[in-house]
């Protein structure tokens, strides 16, 4: 073992430093996604929750895959109380305009 690690050091060194920087990537890139799923959840709150005051169906099927993305991704309970607010909201407008 010793000799394979005296014969192949810059190879280990380079690989690890490989790993590093893959391992920055990925995590820049979650954090990246996650921000983003979290301003479309914080635009479609502020739209149907705030707003509208009431949530189409297809827009909660659509959200309710964002955010599973955005949960697995460890998303905060900010976006978690969002998610609930917007599912518990009617599908469609209460107040009938003619």
């Amino acid at each position: 073992m010793i000799e394979f690690i005296s014969n192949n050091w810059q190879l280990i060194i380079f690989m690890t430093g490989g790993m590093g920087y893959m391992y920055k990537q990925i995590s820049a890139t979650r954090k990246g996604i996650r921000a983003l799923l979290r301003a479309d959840l914080i635009r479609l709150y502020n739209k149907y929750h705030d707003d509208l005051r009431y949530c189409p169906l297809y827009v909660k099927q659509a959200l309710e895959d964002e955010y599973q993305q955005y949960h697995t991704l460890k998303g905060n309970g900010v976006g978690t109380q969002m998610y609930e607010a917007l599912m518990a909201l009617p599908t469609e407008s209460q107040g009938k305009e003619k």
